[in-house]
């Protein structure tokens, strides 16, 4: 999912918790839903995917260019229990704000980034060697856009650019 994307939703969820929970809320709701992504940075070291320029940063990772996904701040090993609570039992306004803009973003991940539901635990990520050509089921389309096809980036050879346009009929005229 990108960046901006998860901006603009946990703005939303901002705004609600700022007006359920109050302003430091509204803060921390934010922060939940876009700080997490701060592991994308340790990937694209770990991977050693060269000079770093956000515009680099974001393509890379939008492209799934990166041949290994450890996100260790999306572990599902944490974030569930620190939702459950955050829920039921936490009392602290920024506590809760936080847990619903890291509950945002956990569901926009789910629904947009095509990993196997899974490959959200890093045991799991630890098991197939965090190989992301193991933990993705269905490639986003920005994915697609680049390699050519899910099949194209599961060989990890991307396809020979093609036309875009078919050519159409020749007409004669008499």
């Amino acid at each position: 999912m990108s960046p901006v994307a998860h901006a603009g939703v946990s703005t939303l969820v901002a705004l609600a918790a700022g007006e359920t929970w109050g302003p430091a809320a509204a803060v921390a709701a934010f922060a939940g839903g876009t700080v997490i992504d701060v592991d994308h940075f340790l990937d694209w070291r770990w991977n050693r995917m060269g000079r770093f320029t956000v515009r680099r940063f974001v393509s890379r990772c939008m492209q799934f260019r990166l041949p290994r996904f450890y996100l260790v701040a999306h572990a599902g090993e944490w974030i569930v229990p620190f939702l459950l609570w955050a829920w039921l039992d936490a009392t602290s306004p920024l506590v809760k704000g936080f847990a619903a803009g890291l509950l945002s973003h956990a569901c926009m991940d789910l629904l947009g980034n095509g990993l196997r539901l899974p490959a959200y635990l890093l045991t799991y990520r630890w098991w197939h060697g965090f190989d992301s050509r193991r933990l993705v089921s269905r490639l986003p389309a920005g994915g697609v856009a680049w390699w050519g096809s899910e099949r194209a980036w599961r060989l990890g050879r991307r396809e020979p650019v093609r036309s875009r346009q078919a050519p159409g009929p020749v007409r004669v005229q008499a």
